[in-house]
């Protein structure tokens, strides 16, 4: 408890530094929509993205419990949901702030609540630190210092038991049954984008260290393969290798990308994280998408599971992030990562939505719609429309 408390003062003492940092980037303003229908062969305009994003965010609300603030009951896919609609608030308030009024201050009120949990901490580090980016990004474009003094504390309970994984990172669960890639690039993303907010706060460099810490043992761990492509999780110890079996999912290959964007803020050398997030991201863009730029998740498609439905809007979402976010992008990969998410955007619309319900095939048809499908493939238009 008295380290709450002291993180906590520590934290008020550097929010007003956070938020002018998070505001670096004046917010756009827009009147409120009517969604006119549009034929789906007509080029597709900035409005046209905005009035998708608003119409498929509505369908989700569908799914919205404000008794429990989750959506479908779901808990880490939740939290991405939150940074969805945070991300599209960043850019257009108006358009989408009856739902963000109602979503942010009640999330963060009942969803620990609701399972039973205290402070968003439960046997997983890979759902805290989701919970913990999604705050981050609400207190980024709300300026309101309880959402990132939220994602201090929840950070705080990885960061106890980083180093105590058998293969020297952060285990993926409380049981200890393995060191996977999500829970450590999530480590490394929190860090990175706490150490942007907070720099002196518990003390200087209090999570920078942490950052650069998981960055040096993500890369030498063996993950990334000579594709420069994530494999999901490494063998036991005493081997903790990568054997190259493990699958390759859309989520891992994402993670990083704003963790070493955000990195690359902080660092004295920040051309060697945009580098890495780069290759990367292109390696990702060869390896999961199709011959018309479709992203794909290939080792399930039509037929993923719940949590595989969610993956493919993580990886579109960071590709976002670097966009908006990466110094010394050249227009070249601008312009590839641009294409990439109209490209998406516009196959979900024309083939893979219904109704404003939208599957998890982009390229379509539509099948079974989820809150995990719906969200994912809303991550890709929010981008489309940011960037459009």
């Amino acid at each position: 408890m008295y380290l709450q408390i002291t993180l906590i003062v520590a934290i008020l003492s550097q929010i007003n530094i956070a938020a002018a940092w998070a505001r670096e980037e004046p917010s756009i303003q827009h009147p409120r929509l009517v969604l006119p229908r549009f034929p789906i062969h007509r080029r597709t305009t900035d409005q046209d993205y905005v009035n998708y994003v608003i119409a498929a965010s509505n369908q989700m609300m569908t799914w919205y419990d404000a008794s429990t603030g989750l959506f479908d009951g779901a808990w880490w896919n939740s939290a991405n949901v939150v940074t969805t609609l945070a991300n599209f608030y960043e850019k257009f308030p108006d358009e989408i702030g009856h739902i963000t009024d109602q979503v942010f201050p009640t999330t963060l009120v009942q969803a620990p609540k609701a399972l039973g949990y205290t402070g968003f901490l439960n046997g997983f580090y890979d759902d805290e630190l989701w919970w913990a980016l999604a705050w981050i990004k609400v207190f980024d474009v709300t300026g309101e210092e309880r959402y990132l003094t939220q994602a201090a504390l929840i950070f705080e309970d990885a960061k106890i038991s980083y180093g105590s994984s058998s293969c020297g990172a952060l285990w993926w669960d409380k049981s200890h049954s393995g060191t996977n890639s999500v829970e450590n690039e999530l480590y490394l993303t929190t860090a990175a984008k706490l150490a942007n907010r907070l720099p002196s706060t518990p003390s200087s460099g209090y999570y920078y260290s942490e950052a650069i810490k998981s960055y040096n043992w993500f890369v030498g761990s063996g993950l990334i393969n000579s594709d420069n492509l994530i494999n999901d999780h490494l063998s036991a110890s005493p081997d903790c290798a990568n054997d190259f079996s493990t699958s390759i999912f859309t989520y891992n290959q994402g993670i990083l990308l704003s963790g070493l964007t955000e990195l690359a803020w902080s660092a004295p050398d920040p051309a060697m994280y945009n580098d890495l997030a780069n290759t990367l991201a292109m390696a990702g863009l060869a390896h999961f998408t199709d011959a018309n730029g479709l992203l794909h998740e290939l080792v399930c498609e039509p037929n993923c599971s719940a949590d595989l439905q969610q993956f493919k809007g993580i990886f579109s979402r960071n590709i976002l992030f670097m966009i908006n976010r990466m110094n010394g992008i050249t227009d070249a990969q601008r312009a590839t990562y641009i294409k990439f998410l109209q490209v998406n955007a516009n196959s979900i619309w024309a083939n893979d939505q219904v109704d404003n319900q939208l599957g998890v095939v982009w390229s379509g048809p539509k099948g079974a719609v989820t809150i995990q499908t719906q969200s994912s493939a809303l991550d890709v238009i929010v981008g489309a429309a940011c960037v459009s």
